[in-house]
């Protein structure tokens, strides 16, 4: 291997190794591999195509979270940067505060998000998140644990012991504090609805 074609390497395999082991096909591009070389080393199997202008590295190690990285990079604008935020159920999940789980992968996008099909895998709601509201899980941008109570109460989607059962398991993680409740970047509504839920998790554990 050349030098310059191992230099390209090494830089693909950095990018697509804080990626879960997948990368696009405009980061590719970005760095020196032509969409000629990129169908030569899908022929050649050393990349797998796992959705159009989405790429994995054969060898690298599959994890269970390989569908969640496919879809965030499909998220990506016309500049590469990738938009999507997981959000709703499939951040409640990936918190592991709640037994609840979809079908459908649920992904929130500023308003000016576009896309002319959008898998049936995903189910997008329109947001456009303050810094504050999200988080990293595995490499993945994810609403906070706040946020994703916020979301799910007005959405109404599923049932509200999910919703107590998993503020009882982010209150005993400590990931949400009283006090948290109480900051001032929530507006008053979302200040009171948090808080009942706080407290209404009380009583449902000592029914429970």
């Amino acid at each position: 291997m050349s030098h310059s074609l191992r230099h390209n390497f090494e830089k693909l395999y950095a990018l697509a190794e804080s990626q879960g082991g997948f990368f696009t096909a405009k980061q590719a591009t970005d760095l020196g591999y032509s969409t000629r070389m990129q169908t030569y080393h899908v022929q050649t199997g050393g990349w797998e195509r796992e959705w159009r202008g989405i790429y994995r590295l054969r060898f690298y190690p599959k994890q269970r979270l390989d569908d969640l990285m496919i879809w965030y990079l499909w998220s990506c604008d016309r500049s590469g940067q990738p938009e999507g935020i997981y959000s709703h159920d499939t951040a409640l999940e990936l918190h592991e505060l709640s037994t609840w789980t979809d079908t459908r992968l649920h992904m929130s996008v500023p308003k000016g998000f576009k896309r002319r099909f959008v898998p049936k895998a995903l189910r997008l709601h329109t947001a456009e998140l303050r810094h504050f509201e999200i988080t990293n899980i595995s490499r993945l941008p994810v609403t906070t644990v706040a946020r994703t109570f916020l979301d799910l109460i007005t959405a109404g989607t599923i049932q509200r012991h999910h919703l107590l059962e998993g503020m009882q398991e982010a209150k005993k993680r400590g990931l949400i504090l009283s006090s948290d409740l109480k900051d001032k970047c929530w507006n008053v509504e979302e200040r009171k609805v948090l808080q009942k839920l706080f407290q209404d998790s009380e009583k449902f554990k000592a029914e429970a």
